[in-house]
């Protein structure tokens, strides 16, 4: 253990209020008792799988854990005892809790991630960036660096600052919005150079606007032939071009933004026909007693069963230096776009059209992420940005870990957005927003069942009728004409730490009760389904992890080496904080592992 056990048991208090999101180093079965948010210690607040919250004049959103597309669309099925897969799928983000970020209608100043929105490489020095990184140009020329979710609401809320951790690499980055101009400024020597901008109003020329592509100063560059990732991975706006060129690229950017599916059915009669055919020519030769092999049997993958060779540990990778990705295959129709609620693997996959030529055999033998995405059910809901929402311009900042190359800390001034006479001092305090839509997907919320589906998205104008109704009751019944302060209620749930228990014991830890949780589901009058009875925990216990399902051998998605994945016994006297992510490393929190600079 490093020393967050002192802190958890008072010994140590930290000197300034601290507010962290959570990523893929934290001692989960903790944090998943402050699913809605609350203090991890004293002055140490953890925001939840996903929060706003205010101090003072700033109003704050945070969502935690990292992308893992094939994790997306899943409920929170993990729940101890956990197995192999639950170690890393337990901190993987759900789309459940990004579309609740996605109802915001009105103002945030700061958005925190711990991995980086997708694409927010392109609006610093990526030159530099690559240079200092190895396997980062590889990455985002595919499409593979950074988190979609986080990139939607980054594209939403539109925050006046947005911080991330999780790739050990200290990068400044500034996004404009809405197609602003940005124009070059004084910043003190302290502050990162590509921040020395301030958004302009709308430019009228479209080329200047969506032509050019930001450099590491702020300025725009001409549309000169880079090997870096195409603007259709980083926006899914039209780039104006001129004469053959714009109809160029107005035709990729109708393929990539759904004009597929059209294209897809045309080519698809082709190659049922070319299947067809082929399938007369195999009978054939069959019959003349030919042992032909499959066709495409050659190209594909023969690696260990299990594994995913397009999954990236980038937690891992960056931390020791190699490589983040192994050369990934160039894709033709690099894609943003998620998949649909159905339950749909990996959202970021996608099939090339020639592999309809593949036989369904062969295609049973691949792993599950190459299937293709079922169409949803329903057409997707048209995304807006609220009128309330005004902001044109997002200063990123991420930072090393501490003792790595780069600075792992990094002071800011921050102004709000909307300026507001507030006195200090100041203290956290519950967004009404926030609340309100909280209560409206309180009973959408699932947790430790595997075969659980996540309600469908019923659009924004929906869910904007019953926040905007529920919002009335949280005035009524909670704010009543005053704010609402975070109440500092922070009470130890498990036993404290025990440094003669082994730091390599493979015993499950137990499941609390958070007071904290209690309290805030209490407040909203929702249900708490984080709150089971001792003889369901034990009978839990008792049953051991559910089994690992197919592919997941302890290798590649599945996990469990690194965490352990043994079955559970009871609990042995371990303090808060054992069993952190893993079972067989017992690091937890305050280790001083590799991600403990997210505590922005």
């Amino acid at each position: 253990m490093g020393d967050f056990h002192k802190f958890y048991e008072g010994k140590s208090v930290a000197p300034y209020l601290t507010i962290f999101c959570g990523g893929n180093h934290e001692a989960s079965n903790y944090l998943y008792e402050l699913y809605y948010g609350g203090w991890a210690a004293p002055n140490i607040y953890y925001l939840g799988a996903a929060n706003v919250v205010k101090f003072g004049p700033l109003r704050i959103s945070a969502m935690s854990g990292i992308w893992k597309g094939y994790d997306y669309r899943k409920p929170h099925f993990e729940r101890l005892p956990y197995n192999g897969y639950d170690l890393h799928s337990i901190h993987h983000i759900r789309e459940l809790d990004v579309r609740k970020l996605l109802q915001i209608r009105t103002q945030v100043d700061i958005g925190l991630s711990h991995d980086w929105p997708r694409g927010i490489e392109y609006f610093g020095d990526h030159q530099e960036l690559f240079r200092k990184k190895r396997g980062f140009r590889e990455d985002s020329e595919h499409g593979k660096l950074g988190n979609v979710a986080a990139r939607d609401v980054l594209d939403r809320l539109r925050p006046a600052y947005w911080f991330s951790a999780h790739l050990h690499v200290k990068f400044a980055a500034a996004v404009p919005h809405d197609g602003v101009t940005l124009k070059p400024i004084s910043l003190p020597a302290d502050q990162p150079t590509v921040w020395a901008v301030e958004a302009q109003s709308a430019v009228d020329s479209p080329k200047t606007a969506h032509g050019s592509r930001p450099t590491s100063a702020g300025h725009t560059a001409s549309n000169e032939r880079v090997t870096s990732m195409p603007d259709a991975m980083v926006s899914n706006k039209i780039l104006p071009a001129s004469g053959t060129a714009q109809s160029k690229l107005n035709a990729w950017n109708n393929f990539a933004a759904g004009g597929a599916r059209a294209f897809e059915a045309q080519e698809r009669i082709k190659i049922e026909d070319n299947i067809a055919n082929l399938r007369r020519e195999r009978e054939q030769e069959l019959n003349r007693g030919s042992q032909k092999d499959e066709p495409a049997q050659a190209n594909v993958d023969q690696s260990a069963p299990g594994i995913n060779q397009d999954e990236i540990d980038l937690d891992s990778g960056s931390e020791t230096g190699k490589t983040v990705s192994e050369n990934p295959s160039p894709v033709k129709v690099p894609k943003l776009n998620i998949a649909s609620s159905d339950g749909s693997s990996d959202a970021t996959a996608s099939e090339p059209l020639l592999d309809l030529a593949v036989t369904e055999g062969l295609r049973g033998k691949l792993p599950a992420s190459f299937s293709r995405p079922v169409a949803p059910s329903k057409p997707a809901h048209k995304k807006t940005v609220p009128a309330a929402i005004t902001n044109k311009l997002t200063k990123f900042l991420a930072l090393d870990k501490p003792h790595n190359k780069d600075p792992f800390m990094h002071l800011v001034n921050i102004n709000p957005i909307k300026p507001n006479a507030t006195p200090g001092p100041f203290r956290l305090e519950y967004d009404k927003e926030w609340l309100a839509i909280t209560r409206v997907f309180a009973n959408d919320l699932t947790l430790g069942d595997i075969t659980a589906k996540v309600p469908a998205d019923e659009g924004e104008e929906y869910y904007r009728t019953r926040i905007l109704e529920e919002e009335k009751w949280v005035e009524e019944n909670i704010f009543k004409g005053c704010s609402q302060e975070v109440p500092y209620n922070f009470q130890p749930s498990a036993p404290n730490f025990d440094p003669s228990i082994s730091l390599t014991t493979t015993d499950q830890p137990k499941e609390y009760t958070n007071s904290q949780t209690a309290e805030f589901c209490k407040l909203l009058e929702i249900p708490n389904p984080f709150d089971l009875s001792e003889t369901d925990r034990q009978a839990r216990m008792d049953a051991g992890p559910r089994p690992m399902g197919a592919g997941h051998d302890g290798r590649g998605r599945g996990g469990g080496r690194r965490g352990g994945g043994h079955r559970g016994g009871g609990h042995r006297g371990g303090g808060r904080g054992r069993g952190g992510r893993g079972l067989g490393g017992g690091r937890g929190r305050g280790a001083g592992h590799s991600d403990t600079h997210s505590s922005w």
